[in-house]
């Protein structure tokens, strides 16, 4: 049994605040201007088809998570968040 649904991805309370900065930026994306152009970058949290809830606390699709944990342990950010699973059902997590 698969479980479909959303978990909650939070950044702790407790990160420096480097760190806070930088999941932040990479979960929501960025804006840069180039020569007078300004380029959007979506944020990962964009790609995989989650939401931002508020300013440290993403909604990620359940199957998406690891793809989001993965990014985020290439940056050396993954002990800086805490996951949160809202599955009610009895399947395997």
């Amino acid at each position: 049994m698969r479980c479909y649904g959303y978990a909650l991805l939070k950044v702790s309370e407790d990160a420096p605040r480097s760190a806070k900065a930088r999941i932040y930026k990479i979960m929501s994306g960025t804006t840069v201007s180039i020569r007078g152009r300004r380029y959007r970058a979506r944020g990962l949290a964009e790609d995989v088809g989650g939401v931002r809830l508020a300013d440290a606390l993403y909604a990620i699709p359940y199957e998406s998570m690891s793809k989001v944990l993965e990014k985020l342990s290439e940056k050396g950010l993954e002990g800086y968040v805490q996951t949160i699973s809202l599955c009610t059902c009895t399947c395997e997590q």
